[in-house]
């Protein structure tokens, strides 16, 4: 499948809202899909369509509370924090291959433990974090950093 084409099947479950900050909507708008990935897309996809619920990534744009789940620009909260503590931040979120969601009626470890049963699917080495700080994380986290040692699908905690 072309990006452009892919682009459009995503926008059938989800709008670019979703995936950006408001700040970045306002400067891009509709232009923003040019953040992602290709690989991040299509697993964002295979996982709509393969679990065949609803997804939840960003609500800022509906009066929610989430704004920094999908790509992290350098006015997000999360990396000018880490910016004014010269701390180096290179997560996935800012390199528009990571995103962090909920899937309706499945837990995290429900939809981690869908994504490795279903690994075959996805056409990318992909990561899964577990755990922050020594606890089970109540959403899902994917990104499609390319490690040669790691497997298929790899489960991490922070």
């Amino acid at each position: 499948m072309e990006r452009a084409e892919l682009i459009q099947e995503v926008k059938k479950y989800f709008q670019i809202q979703e995936l950006v900050s408001e700040a970045v909507y306002k400067k891009h708008g509709e232009t923003a899909w040019f953040i992602f990935q290709t690989e991040i897309l299509v697993c964002l996809l295979l996982i709509r369509v393969g679990t065949g619920q609803p997804i939840t990534i960003n609500t800022w744009h509906k009066g929610g509370r989430f704004d920094e789940r999908g790509y992290r620009d350098n006015l997000s909260e999360i990396v000018a924090s880490k910016t004014d503590n010269d701390q180096l931040y290179t997560s996935g979120h800012v390199l528009g291959i990571a995103l962090d969601f909920t899937v309706k009626g499945m837990t995290a470890n429900a939809v981690r433990k869908w994504i490795v049963e279903n690994k075959d699917m996805f056409p990318c080495k992909i990561r899964l974090e577990r755990k922050y700080r020594g606890e089970f994380i109540s959403w899902v986290h994917i990104d499609t950093k390319y490690y040669d040692k790691n497997p298929k699908v790899y489960l991490f905690d922070v």
